[in-house]
């Protein structure tokens, strides 16, 4: 038995997104879903005590190997559900929310190799906030350009981390 495709893929972008995490130094968990596949936390030494800060990020997980890499503008360009975007735009949730869009191989034999001296998972992430963008029209798909310089590293979700603790727009 196996699972379909789009669950394998789900599962390789969380594996993503929780290792990025992981490398920084956060903590992960999985909600109940709606509208949110993993949330990250902040957590810090208090004394003798590692203490749950409470300042959060969910992130709107998503894998495919349909996007392509604008010239002009160098975007990596994605065609999400409207109901996944339409979720994302909201500008009255509590805490921030984010889509990271893990980029992968055509070929499912080539997005994951395990050696005894190392793990590789294949191409990476690209994140993007939609907060405040206008509601789509659209019936099915809404076409968003994430520009490439927006990778979903150890780095950048430190930063994204340290803006939502200062009470910043993500």
């Amino acid at each position: 038995m196996s699972l379909p495709r789009e669950h394998s893929q789900e599962n390789l972008s969380i594996a993503y997104i929780s290792a990025v995490a992981a490398k920084a130094g956060f903590m992960c968990s999985r909600p109940q879903d709606y509208g949110t596949d993993i949330e990250i936390g902040i957590v810090e030494q208090f004394g003798n005590v590692r203490i749950d800060t409470g300042f959060r990020l969910c992130i709107q997980a998503k894998a495919s190997h349909n996007y392509t890499i604008s010239d002009p503008d160098n975007c990596v360009v994605y065609d999400l559900d409207v109901k996944n975007y339409n979720s994302l735009i909201m500008e009255s949730r509590g805490i921030p929310a984010i889509l990271v869009l893990y980029c992968m191989p055509s070929n499912d034999d080539d997005w994951l190799s395990v050696h005894d001296n190392c793990t590789t998972l294949k191409y990476c992430g690209y994140w993007i906030s939609l907060r405040g963008k206008p509601e789509s029209a659209n019936s099915s798909t809404q076409r968003i350009k994430i520009p490439k310089e927006q990778m979903f590293t150890d780095l950048t979700l430190t930063s994204i981390m340290e803006r939502i603790k200062n009470g910043e727009a993500v």
